[in-house]
């Protein structure tokens, strides 16, 4: 195709609205204790729930996770929870429904941004990655298991991986392994956080 010809800008249009029509546009903006938050939680991208009320983990999902927290003892006004990507992925079944869908290394590097940006602002204690998508976004490439045994950063700030909780609701839920390894992980992280909130204090 040569440069300038009328239908390579055609094509360029017909590509940005198939993408267009992967995402549903509903931004689903962070939410909870902004300045110094304990832990900074981010999930992968919202799902219907969150899409259509603007918040994250306020599903299935969320629900789960508030449990968790409560188990390990930690006080959710001390975090702020945040979306990966702060758009719903979707894609369309044989019958036209949206059903949620992966996102792509771009879509997780682009619309990433924002939440990258919100967390320099905030200047969290210590920041959970919910899930693969999360960690991605971070950079961190292994898999979820190998994460949470790791001790990684993000620009000197602790960054801890742990599971998400779909996927721990998926997979024996409540008194499956993974949620007792969820627990254990969000537990580890807010008591570092409490330590390095501490330290900064005294400085």
């Amino acid at each position: 195709m040569r440069r300038g010809s009328p239908f390579g800008a055609q094509e360029s249009m017909a590509e940005a609205s198939a993408a267009n029509k992967r995402l549903d546009h509903r931004r689903v903006a962070p939410q909870g204790r902004f300045r110094r938050p304990r832990l900074y939680l981010v999930g992968e991208a919202p799902g219907a729930v969150e899409a259509a009320q603007g918040k994250p983990f306020v599903g299935p999902a969320g629900n789960a996770l508030r449990k968790m927290l409560k188990e390990g003892g930690i006080d959710p006004g001390q975090l702020r929870l945040a979306n990966a990507i702060p758009f719903r992925l979707i894609e369309h079944s044989k019958d036209c429904k949206p059903r949620n869908r992966s996102p792509t290394t771009d879509e997780i590097q682009c619309h990433g941004v924002a939440v990258l940006t919100d967390i320099r602002r905030s200047k969290p204690a210590v920041i959970v990655a919910l899930g693969s998508t999360a960690a991605r976004l971070f950079g961190a490439s292994q898999s979820v298991r190998a994460a949470r045994k790791a001790k990684l950063q993000f620009e000197g700030r602790p960054l801890r991986v742990t599971f998400h909780p779909a996927y721990v609701r998926r997979f024996g839920g409540r008194s499956g392994d993974a949620w007792r390894d969820m627990v254990h992980d969000l537990r580890q992280a807010w008591d570092e956080s409490g330590i390095r909130s501490h330290s900064s204090s005294l400085k």
